[in-house]
């Protein structure tokens, strides 16, 4: 049986979609969508331009876009300003299923409520979808995009011994924030599923990795190995849950809390989260959570199913570098809103970041899911592994070279300093050379260390070899923070966490407001701290977590009172700060050893 072509490939292992009831928006032609849309230039001093009107535009004529406009910036608008009101009343008229939310500020402290009012904020001074955008996208998709199918464009590549087999899904509208209370609107969406293959010795191919894209997350935990349990799969398709809305990838059915950054708090968040981390545990839900601005993905899965043996079917168009309306409009593929949070802008094609930039997941797929750093096979591993012994010889002969030359030294020095300290006018000398001496044995007392390690890691390199050893990670070894549900769809919270969701942040604002009136002064900030943490305590009691909240507050207390006492100490007198902690390792040491006496 001959080898199978690319088209054969992308067909053999499609990815099952599996979307929340209610979904608007599935992968769509791009030629029905570009007949839609009309195409701008963006002007200095923040006007715009329309270049082709809408009806006018192909994927022959977008391909020559960066050719005709060259280094302007260019977007589409798929809903067009004079059809917007008409199109989003339609909409509103229209009966449409509504899933049941599962209360994202009830899943978060009130901390990251905090953020979440800022973030609303935010839409107000910086630029936004206007409102409708997404009504009117949803009569517009219906009416003329939406033919009862679904298309991807696939692309094939072959790049350090896999067969990559990119899913690219081209969305008309993402409008989680405006349908499910998410973070951002735009116009258009570009998402992807990857299938990683590997040859078999008898010439074949078999899948040992699924890649999905979710937000803007990249690394190991966006991928899956074939065999892992927790993957679904119907024959060689993988099934993934996508984010209501968002249209971003799960491998778990269920609700996500995603943890969005904006731009001006991402410095602080990301100093906290890499104190908090050192501190709890990674399963703690403020570790896996953070202080972001809480919302929530719903990829329950339990509504429309797109591919093989679903409710829609596959069209497939295959693209790759040369396909001339990928390479040729590096431009956005909707409404460019000038937002400099960038979430409430189109996306740029497959191939380019906003900036005009080449996408890192298209550049180089492997790296994009940590894959550039794992061999495809345990033959390929093995040959690695031969490889790396191969170096670790060629340092053990270097090792053994310094150590001969290093021997010979120290027993040339030691002959001289002998001579040396025999004859009184020559003692000085023969300190030196003393010294010289001691530097010389720690020298080679460091190069027989080196070659001891050198010579146990080979050891340990043939005795895998030789036994046999799996050199390639299981399926799920190289997984740190696998993105996991923290509801399946179907719990619940109480309706006085409800309730205190709803209040604690416009209470705890009212309350900051009437301590920075009434008290003013000295006093404001210590008692607005206070406020804060009685809240948060509330809060912590009310969503049950009051033990793991007092614990992480009295770990964050006790490094704080630990830093702020040795500065003190130091300022005091810097022979305390010195002598205090060795004390303490002194009597730390002493019961260490008086209780080991005492086991005896």
């Amino acid at each position: 049986m001959g080898a199978k072509s690319d088209s054969e490939l992308l067909r053999a292992y499609e990815p099952v979609l599996s979307y929340t009831k209610g979904e608007l928006f599935f992968p769509a032609d791009i030629e029905r969508y570009l007949h839609c849309c009309s195409l701008w230039l963006d002007l200095p001093g923040g006007k715009e331009q329309e270049v082709v009107a809408a009806g006018e535009l192909t994927v022959e004529r977008l391909a020559q876009a960066e050719r005709g406009w060259p280094g302007q910036y260019q977007h589409l608008r798929f809903v067009q300003e004079a059809s917007l009101r008409a199109e989003a009343r339609r909409f509103r008229r229209t009966a449409r299923p509504v899933i049941p939310k599962s209360g994202r500020l009830a899943a978060v402290g009130v901390f990251g409520r905090i953020v979440d009012v800022l973030m609303k904020l935010s839409l107000l001074i910086r630029g936004a979808v206007p409102g409708g955008v997404a009504a009117a996208a949803a009569t517009r998709y219906r009416d003329r995009l939406d033919t009862g199918g679904a298309t991807y464009y696939g692309r094939v590549l072959r790049e350090g011994g896999y067969i990559v087999l990119q899913y690219w899904f081209f969305y008309a509208m993402n409008d989680w924030r405006s349908t499910y209370g998410g973070v951002n609107d735009h116009e258009a969406d570009w998402e992807k599923v990857v299938v990683y293959l590997a040859e078999t010795p008898d010439g074949g191919v078999e899948p040992v990795w699924v890649g999905a894209s979710s937000h803007e997350y990249v690394g190991d935990d966006l991928r899956r190995g074939w065999e892992d349990p927790e993957l679904r799969r119907e024959g060689d398709h993988p099934v993934v849950f996508v984010g209501a809305g968002s249209h971003s990838h799960q491998m778990l059915p269920g609700d996500y809390l995603i943890q969005v950054d904006p731009a001006f708090l991402r410095g602080p968040l990301r100093l906290w989260r890499r104190m908090i981390t050192r501190l709890l545990s990674s399963n703690s839900a403020i570790v896996r959570h953070g202080i972001g601005i809480p919302f929530v993905d719903y990829a329950r899965g339990d509504g429309v199913r797109v591919g093989p043996g679903g409710d829609r079917e596959w069209t497939p168009v295959l693209i790759d570098d040369e396909t001339p309306w990928v390479r040729g409009f590096r431009g956005l593929w909707g409404r460019d809103t000038g937002d400099w949070f960038d979430g409430e802008r189109a996306p740029s094609g497959p191939r380019y970041e906003r900036d005009g930039t080449i996408r890192r997941s298209w550049a180089d797929p492997l790296a994009w899911v940590g894959l550039h750093k794992v061999a495809p096979t345990t033959t390929a591993a093995r040959g690695e592994l031969l490889a790396h012994l191969g170096d670790l010889a060629d340092r053990i002969d270097a090792a053994d070279a310094d150590i001969v030359r290093g021997r010979d030294e120290l027993r040339r020095l030691s002959s001289a300093a002998t001579v040396l300290k025999r004859r009184a006018h020559t003692e000085a000398r023969a300190r030196d050379y003393a010294d010289r001496i001691v530097k010389a044995e720690a020298k080679l007392t460091g190069l027989y260390r080196e070659r001891a390690l050198l010579l146990d890691e080979r050891d340990v390199h043939r005795s895998a070899l030789e036994r046999g050893e799996s050199l390639v990670l299981g399926a799920t070894e190289h997984l740190r923070a696998p993105h996991l549900p923290y509801a399946s769809g179907e719990q619940r919270p109480t309706r006085f966490l409800h309730v205190w969701a709803a209040l604690s942040t416009p209470l705890l604002i009212i309350g900051l407001g009437a301590i920075v009136l009434l008290l003013g002064g000295a006093l404001a900030l210590p008692a607005s701290i206070g406020l804060v943490l009685l809240f948060a305590v509330f809060d912590a009691f009310a969503r049950r977590r009051l033990a793991s909240f007092l614990t992480g507050l009295a770990v964050i207390a006790l490094v704080l009172g630990v830093i702020t006492a040795v500065i003190v100490a130091f300022t005091l007198n810097w022979r305390i700060t010195i002598l205090v902690p060795m004390a303490l390792v002194v009597v730390s040491l002493l019961v260490v050893n008086v209780r080991d006496l005492l086991r005896r």
